[in-house]
């Protein structure tokens, strides 16, 4: 199932907008170059800025968001509310730079169209159609900060926006119009004309969207904002809107999953033991016969050895015991790979039974040698989400939390299977798991 798309809301609606309360353009010739606004309305001159750059676009600007949110993990979320005060005040001075630049050109468009005509107000419209890195009352408020530190020339503010979600099955389109005071009288006539004309026209765009096969459809629903820098992604996600869906139910509306994992990728490196009997009949058939050193005792000093000192976080070794029945089964003489192959299916049993007795995470847990697997899941897409593994030994004085994965990026589904991985690669007794689903899409 593919999203709704619907068509973009234009200059063009606006001029409808405008006209139908009685105004009209300030001009109809478009090759007039001089600073003019766009509409005269009874005794104001209205200027709309229609916002549809998206900061994270540009290379500079993702530069300064991350030098914001510095962090040691793979995926970092865009999240104001992590910053300190000068941190919030740096992050919204970059949102707010193709406000601010809109803004004061207006100002100058309103001032110099207000005394050629002769207006007594000058009204300023700033309309959100792109910028879905702030919800509406982010989008409001810096709008009007922006008036009312960078400009001289607005009377009254009008901030609106329409904002559209969609989860393939539900849509929901929310459209805003609030007017703010900045200087002068208060018009309430005039911004009521305004407001009931943009709701009316509202009502024609979003019936145009459904009964209308031929118009052109470019405007997505939110979804993820992100960009990568240097192996990191920094993510916005979606705010969330509307209610719980009634048609995907408890499970939630689906994500989408760009990782292209279809299959679980390997999770471990086996490497076979032996007890006595197994080894003793491994060492006469085998043909690498130096592999198994000179005795078993050795052999197992050597294994555990190399699985201390491994150095590949996403497949750690986990030592596989085979019995002298599955020796049996090679054709001899037989090599060490052959004997690592034997060993697969029994550590993937293993592994399959690790991952089915996993259980979420309370506090006080049972036991006290566990493997902790924590997804943080992140916004729309799976892609996003992080992982944290680490092996928790609360039976030590004081207790120990080892972390083997911290903040690397994969889904659940890996996770949790890397997890009971490292439990068998450990010997911790289970898994348990925490799905983080504070910034999830729900």
């Amino acid at each position: 199932m593919e999203y709704l798309l619907f068509s973009q809301l234009t200059e063009t609606d606006f001029d409808e907008i405008v006209l139908n309360v009685g105004g009209r353009r300030y001009t109809e010739d478009p090759n007039i170059q001089d600073l003019n606004c766009d509409y005269i309305l009874d005794d104001a001159v209205i200027e709309l800025k229609i916002i549809e750059e998206e900061p994270i676009e540009k290379k500079t600007k993702q530069e300064k968001l991350a030098n914001l949110f510095r962090s040691d993990t793979k995926t970092v979320i865009l999240n104001p509310l992590d910053l300190d005060h000068q941190g919030k005040r740096k992050y919204y001075q970059e949102l707010a730079t193709p406000l601010k630049t809109q803004l004061k050109k207006a100002s100058k468009q309103l001032q110099t169209s207000a005394c050629t005509v002769d207006a007594q107000v000058k009204i300023a419209i700033i309309m959100n159609n792109g910028l879905t890195m702030t919800g509406h009352d982010e989008f409001r408020r810096l709008a009007i900060e922006r008036t009312k530190n960078d400009t001289s020339g607005i009377d009254i503010l009008i901030v609106c926006g329409m904002y559209y979600f969609s989860d393939k099955f539900d849509s929901y389109a929310f459209f805003e119009f609030n007017d703010i005071k900045i200087h002068g009288k208060d018009c309430p006539d005039l911004t009521k004309k305004l407001r009931d004309a943009w709701y009316k026209k509202v009502e024609q765009y979003m019936t145009q969207q459904i009964v209308d096969l031929n118009i052109k459809r470019t405007k997505e629903p939110i979804q993820d904002l992100f960009f990568e820098l240097d192996g990191i992604r920094y993510v916005k996600p979606p705010i969330q809107w509307g209610k719980p869906s009634e048609f995907y139910g408890e499970a939630g509306r689906p994500r989408e999953d760009t990782t292209g994992l279809n299959q679980c990728p390997p999770v471990a490196t086996v490497l076979p033991i032996f007890d006595d009997e197994s080894y003793n009949y491994a060492k006469r058939n085998i043909i690498d016969s130096t592999i198994l050193k000179d005795s078993l005792r050795e052999y197992l000093i050597w294994a555990k050895n190399e699985q201390e000192s491994a150095s590949k976080p996403f497949s750690p070794i986990v030592l596989t015991l085979i019995k002298l029945q599955e020796l049996e089964k090679l054709q001899h003489p037989f090599h060490f790979k052959q004997i690592v192959q034997s060993a697969l299916p029994i550590f993937q049993n293993a592994l399959i039974s690790t991952v089915d007795k996993a259980t979420e995470f309370y506090e006080n847990p049972i036991s006290l040698n566990y493997i902790l697997v924590q997804v943080n899941e992140i916004g729309i897409d799976k892609a996003n989400d992080i992982a944290f593994i680490s092996h928790n030994m609360d039976h030590c004085t004081p207790p120990i939390q080892k972390f083997l994965i911290k903040g690397e990026r994969m889904k659940y589904e890996y996770a949790i299977m890397l997890a009971s991985a490292y439990c068998l690669s450990v010997n911790a007794d289970t898994v348990y798991y925490y799905r983080n689903e504070d910034f999830k899409w729900k």
